[in-house]
């Protein structure tokens, strides 16, 4: 069988030490394979750390090579990880793979994900089992299904030793660990959708998907750790309202992306009353609720996307809404 050679992208952003324990867990392992990072133009010192372990490491472990990519501005997750795999086509990769920085991989994950993809060539995209970092015989995601007005995941809150080890399709899969081959990228070697900064930037990939056809899989004996929310930490939503906003947001758009007028108008219908328990939950006000909820339906009409000038105002600088939203 064919030696095959995957591209594995990690992007960062204030990240280093999560990305670094990545890098590390990545030393062991043995199948082909090189590693692109990302970063984008984190104002700390992630780049001179990474870049000095990266020449510390260069001859250690089963890493053919590294490449440090210093972006120029923060292009957000959709368009670092576009241009990271740009670069990567330049060496001719078989597979790619997009692996969030604040995780860690078994030295055997990829050697399945391998495995399954040469066996099963109708498959173009798979997804490992992604447990908890800080429980790893709990479960995050190991795929999910498409509904009709968004998607749920597959094995919610089912441990390692409840989940079979056979291999299950599935029509949604997360950006966290995304196994493909290079064949589903468009003419500019790009994955995901420019449009989002942040955020359902899988799921629009996986409606894309779905709608051409591709079929996608799950190998949950492929095992890694996510250390969930790590993301989080760096932005100033403390409360987290900010993080729903913009995934109903994003998801909204997606469905308006992907359905017909009137599907679209009833989905938003149906998140509406999801939405408003959310944003009551976060504000502690029935009122800026529902201002939250009009902006939202007026944004999702209105909006292709969410720029980095969203992301900035709504997550740092909490100037997005023209009303007070303090509880």
């Amino acid at each position: 069988m064919k030696v095959m050679k995957t591209a594995i992208i990690l992007v960062n952003w204030h990240g280093a030490d999560d990305t670094i324990a990545c890098l590390e867990s990545l030393l062991q392992v043995q199948e082909p394979h090189f590693v692109i990072v990302a970063d984008n133009a984190s104002e700390d010192d992630s780049v001179e750390r990474i870049e000095s372990w990266l020449k510390k490491n260069e001859d250690k472990g089963y890493v053919s090579e590294y490449k440090l990519l210093r972006l120029d501005a923060n292009y957000g997750f959709a368009i670092g990880n576009n241009k990271a795999l740009a670069a990567a086509m330049q060496y001719n990769p078989d597979y790619c793979m997009l692996l969030n920085n604040d995780t860690e991989v078994e030295p055997d994950f990829l050697k399945k994900l391998l495995d399954y993809a040469q066996t099963n060539p109708a498959i173009k995209v798979i997804s490992p089992c992604i447990c908890y970092h800080y429980d790893k015989k709990k479960i995050w995601f190991t795929g999910g299904e498409l509904t009709f007005a968004a998607r749920k995941s597959i094995t919610k809150a089912v441990t390692v030793e409840q989940l079979t080890n056979a291999p299950f399709g599935i029509s949604y899969i997360s950006g966290c660990a995304l196994f493909f081959e290079p064949s589903v990228l468009n003419d500019r070697n790009e994955l995901l959708y420019n449009g989002f900064f942040f955020g359902e930037e899988d799921y629009e990939f996986s409606l894309r998907m779905n709608k051409s056809g591709i079929r996608m899989a799950c190998v949950p004996s492929s095992r890694i750790y996510h250390k969930v929310g790590a993301s989080q930490k760096n932005t100033n939503d403390s409360r987290g309202l900010g993080r729903i906003y913009m995934y109903y947001h994003n998801r909204l758009i997606c469905n308006r992306m992907y359905r017909n007028k009137f599907e679209f108008n009833f989905i938003c219908m149906l998140n509406s009353i999801t939405c408003m328990k959310y944003f009551k939950q976060y504000t502690g006000s029935w009122k800026i609720a529902l201002k939250l909820l009009k902006k939202l339906m007026r944004d999702v009409r209105t909006k292709n996307g969410f720029d980095y000038n969203d992301f900035r105002s709504l997550m740092f600088d909490n100037t997005y809404f023209s009303f007070d939203i303090k509880n």
